[in-house]
């Protein structure tokens, strides 16, 4: 019967344990004003998160204004906009002048928290996420990111994730954030050669494939009817290959790599231009083959009838 009943016991002196942790962690998320730092390229951005409740019935366009008045102090600031939602409001900020300097693959951010977070009381708590480029390497104070707080989130696509929690007052001390990145040259070098090596393995495919298709149906013009169901049976694997390009682009971290590396206007040619090239292979090489097809049937269906 004891042994029976110890598990129980140990059951419910873990649940007790954990509940006041539970209820300290719902307690932050509702609590907690929101910050995300966006460093990724060309859409450098501030985006506030506050609950409903913690408006002390200031009107959203009153909050947005100060919030606005505080950052604009020290960044120049684009387009300012707010969102309600169920729970919060969203207030987004994009930040013309985040990165500092940004040469020969470095850059530098600089983050006084009395501008980003004064406007909030000292004991208010904050999360602070900021999102970076994956194929970049950030120093956060020439120091670990997790000496001052913060921990870096496992992430599965191009931004990696750094989030801080704690009070107000607590930034304040800090002062000045100042975080440096580094351009992995050689990693992103490897991982542009991969992403444009899909154009060859579409051509390739192209080739391959749509001549298949013409030499079945050569073979045996009864299939001629359902050439458009055989043509789109072959374009399958052509299909999965701009599908795999496009997730490629987006976890090996190129789309926010492109962005911040290369000036407007380049950086969306990188990424749009071989994608495009790919879809615009598919129809070519395959309406081409049609034609080509048809011709050889009534070509030799001519020369059968002489």
């Amino acid at each position: 019967m004891k042994k029976k009943g110890l598990p129980l016991i140990l059951f419910f002196i873990v649940v007790i344990m954990s509940y006041p942790m539970t209820t300290i962690a719902k307690n932050f998320e509702n609590d907690a004003v929101k910050v995300d730092i966006c460093i990724i390229g060309g859409d450098n951005r501030f985006v506030y998160q506050i609950p409903k409740h913690l408006h002390n019935n200031t009107p959203y366009v009153e909050m947005k204004n100060n919030i606005e008045s505080s950052l604009a102090s020290h960044w120049k600031i684009g387009d300012a906009r707010y969102e309600a939602h169920q729970k919060d409001v969203a207030y987004t900020f994009s930040i013309k002048d985040l990165i500092n300097e940004k040469q020969d693959g470095q850059m530098k951010v600089a983050i006084p928290y009395t501008f980003l977070v004064g406007m909030f009381g000292e004991n208010d708590a904050v999360q602070l996420r900021i999102s970076a480029s994956k194929l970049v390497d950030w120093k956060a104070n020439a120091k670990d990111w997790a000496t001052l707080g913060f921990v870096e989130l496992p992430t599965y696509f191009s931004e990696q994730e750094y989030v801080y929690e704690g009070a107000v007052n607590e930034l304040l001390q800090q002062r000045v954030g100042h975080f440096n990145g580094t351009f992995m040259k050689r990693q992103m070098v490897q991982q542009s050669v991969i992403y444009f090596s899909f154009i060859i393995a579409q051509l390739i495919a192209c080739i391959c494939l749509s001549r298949r298709l013409k030499k079945r149906i050569i073979e045996n013009p009864e299939n001629m009817h359902q050439f458009r169901k055989l043509n789109y049976m072959y374009q399958i694997i052509p299909i999965m290959i701009i599908g795999v390009q496009i997730v490629f682009l987006v976890m090996s971290g190129l789309l926010t790599a492109f962005g911040l590396y290369f000036s407007p206007g380049i950086d969306l040619l990188l990424i749009i231009g071989p994608i495009l090239f790919n879809i615009i292979l598919l129809p070519m090489f395959f309406v081409m083959i049609e034609s080509e097809v048809s011709k050889e049937l009534d070509n030799n269906s001519f020369g059968s009838n002489i």
